[in-house]
């Protein structure tokens, strides 16, 4: 099903430990999930990473804002994955694979710039680390793991135009209904933030 990608994982244990029991976004020191990716980071087969609750596969997942509005993305039904037509996502990001580098940071940072890249046309002018998202409610949230960013950048459009709708909004809150479960917690976070 997945070709023998291999993607970059960490310990649960490791990220409960660094998450404290908390989940949703959670704000923990950039330098020290770094060190986790740079110290204890490895890469497994996605067939078994998927189904494996020991270990979390990493997804950088990037919001990106122009002129002080987020950019949400509305699935279409040309996406493939069923389960999220029509919901909306405030960020992108995906996995970090052996073929971004066979060095785990390395890795991680070429990946959150390729999850950038096959998304959109942006140019970055700023990146600010946020937190980690550690939602465990589902099976396939169990097995993921994601580093939150917020980019400041200058948007050109959507590299596949056919799978996704832009939404600009200095609102995202007001989606909330609409949207997965990673950019819930992150919507979530960043409202009880405002207050």
């Amino acid at each position: 099903m997945y070709e023998k990608e291999k993607v970059l994982v960490v310990s649960t244990d490791e990220i409960n430990r660094l998450c404290k029991g908390r989940t949703g976004l959670v704000e923990v020191p950039e330098c020290d999930i770094i060190n986790l990716i740079k110290e204890k980071g490895f890469f497994l087969d996605r067939e078994k990473a998927e189904f494996d609750e020991s270990i979390r596969q990493v997804i950088p997942y990037i919001l990106l804002k122009e002129d002080g509005k987020f950019l949400l993305f509305k699935r279409t039904t040309a996406q493939g994955e069923k389960r999220l037509h029509n919901k909306i996502a405030i960020g992108v990001g995906g996995h970090v694979n052996l073929d971004d580098s066979s060095d785990p940071l390395e890795a991680f940072y070429k990946g959150l710039r390729r999850e950038i890249d096959e998304e959109v046309d942006v140019e970055i002018k700023k990146l600010e680390y946020v937190g980690i998202i550690n939602v465990v409610d589902t099976p396939v949230s169990r097995v993921h793991v994601g580093l939150c960013y917020i980019a400041e950048v200058k948007y050109n459009g959507l590299v596949e135009k056919e799978k996704f709708e832009e939404i600009f909004s200095n609102s995202p809150f007001d989606y909330l209904e609409e949207m997965e479960g990673w950019s819930r917690a992150v919507v979530e976070y960043l409202e009880h933030m405002q207050k």
